[in-house]
């Protein structure tokens, strides 16, 4: 009977210590999501104002409207592309800093640097990189006479640069998750292979990497989730150019919004990225349960 009181009341200052953390997302997170949701019903207009609430008609709108539907497709490419950039580059250096041991794992530090850095920073050091007249990359093969092609300026290279800033930004968090799993594995399992003939390759994609699999999903996943906040480095180093090419969902949303006047509908974009964002959490929440369960 003690332990079992003991246990309640432990129970109880749990609950407590919840308290303000649960008070914090209400007001910063829940509030403004109400706000924008009660927004995207209505045709609020920063010039004309509004007349009242409209219904769905907002998110009628948004399957008829060409620019948005365009605008998911260079969300999917900027976050596919990302995603499977992050998980193999994280991957292939969490395997090399696996072996590191000793006076070396001072290196696994080196490569957890660009995780520090604010996106915005990120953008512009890219931006410097991918523009012509500025990058170091550019001035060094011009001494050979090599011309660098301007990534910045077609769709393609646009997004192709994007996804660079953000592997190289965001990489260092695939890293230390599959890195903590490697260090979980049984170097038996190596030894054993090993001694079957096995080479290091074989037994990589044999072995560690079917056991590295509810990790890499589990990461994959939220990586996905991350990369549809792609709105640092879209504005800042293209713009959502050239033209509309990397005018992701995000970005549409805020064209909408502050450039068009048009909240109500950019509130519904809004709405529409979170749910979509909400069915992938939700999916994970699912996977990771079958993966405890396993």
């Amino acid at each position: 009977m003690p332990a079992t009181r003991a246990s309640a009341a432990m129970d109880r200052t749990y609950r407590r210590m919840l308290v303000p953390a649960s008070l914090a997302v209400g007001i910063f997170a829940i509030t403004p999501l109400l706000g924008m949701l009660a927004l995207s019903f209505t045709d609020f207009h920063l010039v004309r104002g509004w007349s009242g609430e409209i219904g769905i008609q907002n998110f009628v709108r948004l399957f008829e409207d060409r620019r948005f539907i365009s605008s998911i497709y260079i969300m999917m490419a900027l976050s596919v592309f990302g995603v499977l950039a992050q998980v193999v580059l994280g991957t292939a250096i969490a395997v090399g800093l696996d072996k590191i041991v000793g006076r070396w794992r001072f290196a696994r530090g080196i490569f957890v640097v660009p995780f520090a850095v604010p996106h915005v920073a990120v953008a512009l050091i890219w931006l410097s990189l991918f523009t012509p007249t500025l990058s170091p990359i550019n001035a060094f093969f011009a001494v050979f006479g090599i011309e660098v092609p301007a990534l910045l300026t077609t769709q393609t290279g646009a997004i192709t640069a994007i996804v660079i800033a953000d592997t190289w930004a965001t990489y260092p968090f695939v890293m230390l998750i599959v890195l903590a799993a490697l260090q979980g594995i049984s170097p038996d399992l190596d030894e054993a292979a090993a001694l079957d003939g096995a080479t290091r390759v074989k037994a990589f994609f044999r072995i560690t990497l079917p056991l590295l699999y509810p990790t890499l999903l589990m990461v994959a996943l939220f990586r996905f989730i991350e990369t549809l906040k792609h709105f640092p480095l879209i504005f800042v180093m293209t713009s959502g150019g050239p033209g509309r090419a990397t005018q992701a969902t995000n970005y549409y949303a805020y064209v909408q919004t502050f450039q068009n006047s048009n909240v109500a509908y950019g509130a519904s974009i809004a709405v529409f990225l979170f749910l979509f964002a909400a069915a992938i959490s939700f999916y994970i929440a699912k996977a990771n349960a079958r993966l405890s369960d396993a």
